[in-house]
């Protein structure tokens, strides 16, 4: 009776341990899935403050910008303009000076795409454009006026600025739009390295 009595004893103790173990394990997996979900809740909140912290810094960075004047190019050039009628003549040799500015309009405007983890950064930066082109000086070399066939500071003017639109556009067929946008992209790509990306990429 007593053998019994301790066979049943020791199986109710044996299922007793077996039970406390598969609850500890139990409660452990629990645990381990409550902390992963946590984890990865977590996770994922900071990446999104992250991500939004990062196109709050790009769009203040982009803004700063603004007009990004990528290029300057000084040309100089001598012009002579002669006015005649019969035995009466006029002409005036002059000498000016000219700055094209070429750069992107407003940098603000470009678009970009982050990363969802936050390290590549791709920006479509649009052609380069011509921002100015001003004569910056200007100044008579020689001149001989008649009172019946007289050159006017307007006909100076018109003849200036003639020369100036031919001046562009042969700066334009020599590339020098390529140049500044290929300059506007390595600026930009240097704004962007400074903010923490890891990969640039400019389109």
């Amino acid at each position: 009776m007593k053998e019994k009595k301790s066979k049943k004893a020791k199986k109710s103790g044996g299922s007793r341990l077996v039970t406390k173990v598969i609850l500890r394990v139990v409660t452990i997996v629990v645990i381990a899935i409550i902390l992963a979900v946590t984890a990865w809740i977590g996770l994922k909140k900071f990446t999104t403050v992250k991500y939004e912290s990062k196109l709050a810094l790009v769009d203040k960075q982009l803004s700063y910008c603004q007009e990004l004047v990528t290029a300057k190019y000084r040309y100089s050039d001598i012009i002579t303009l002669k006015k005649s009628a019969g035995w009466a003549k006029s002409y005036s040799i002059i000498k000016y000076k000219g700055v094209v500015r070429a750069g992107i309009t407003d940098v603000s405007d470009v678009s970009y795409s982050i990363s969802l983890d936050g390290k590549t950064i791709t920006l479509e930066v649009p052609p380069a454009e011509v921002l100015g082109n001003e004569i910056v000086s200007q100044s008579v070399f020689d001149e001989k006026q008649s009172i019946f066939v007289p050159i006017s500071t307007q006909d100076i003017f018109d003849e200036i600025d003639k020369a100036k639109v031919e001046a562009l556009e042969d700066m334009i067929a020599e590339g020098v739009l390529d140049e500044a946008r290929e300059y506007a992209a390595r600026i930009i790509t240097q704004f962007m390295l400074a903010l923490g990306f890891e990969e640039v990429i400019i389109r």
